[in-house]
């Protein structure tokens, strides 16, 4: 066999292996727990993933009093755009929390779904663990835009002042939309 054609199958198995690890990282979402939860299919088994830098109103808490109109609306917003696809999940930092869960960045269709939250207003930058490490600017450029037009949690007044108490709370200048 000469030497280009051995080239030419190399190539070719090779971009095969690309493409089967690049479906092999997609992940079956199973369940929408609430807004910032999601059950899905991740390395043959049923895993609960809590989303980065995000922290959508209860939906679901055992304290009934604690969940809220704002909640559901998220729960149904995560739910609407990601139950029954694929998806790709990028890690940061630990790859589990203290509860067991995977903590990451949830991609579908190539879009970061954690920022997609942050932008529509049913979560703030929620940065009680630390920032981003890589999506720092987006989150806030996200945030800034969500405030801006007071979207969601956002348009209503007593949802904005304990948002705002909690991020002063984390070490945040409420008063500032680009902390």
């Amino acid at each position: 066999m000469n030497r280009c054609i051995k080239i030419t199958l190399f190539l070719i198995a090779f971009l095969l292996f690309l493409s089967s690890l690049s479906y092999a990282a997609q992940h079956k979402v199973i369940r929408v727990v609430d807004g910032d939860t999601i059950v899905v299919n991740y390395q043959g088994k049923s895993e609960k993933v809590r989303l980065l830098c995000v922290n959508t109103p209860e939906s679901v808490h055992p304290d009934k009093k604690q969940n809220i109109p704002m909640g559901k609306a998220a729960s149904c917003y995560t739910e609407s755009r990601l139950m029954g696809k694929y998806i790709d999940l990028e890690f940061e930092g630990p790859i589990r929390g203290r509860y067991g869960r995977l903590l990451a960045y949830v991609f579908v269709d190539g879009a970061n779904f954690n920022l997609e939250l942050v932008r529509q207003g049913l979560s703030p930058y929620y940065a009680k663990y630390g920032f981003s490490q890589k999506y720092h600017e987006e989150f806030k450029e996200a945030e800034r835009y969500a405030r801006n037009h007071k979207l969601n949690i956002w348009g209503d007044t007593a949802l904005t002042e304990k948002y705002l108490r909690l991020k002063s709370k984390w070490g945040h200048n409420p008063s500032r939309v680009n902390n």
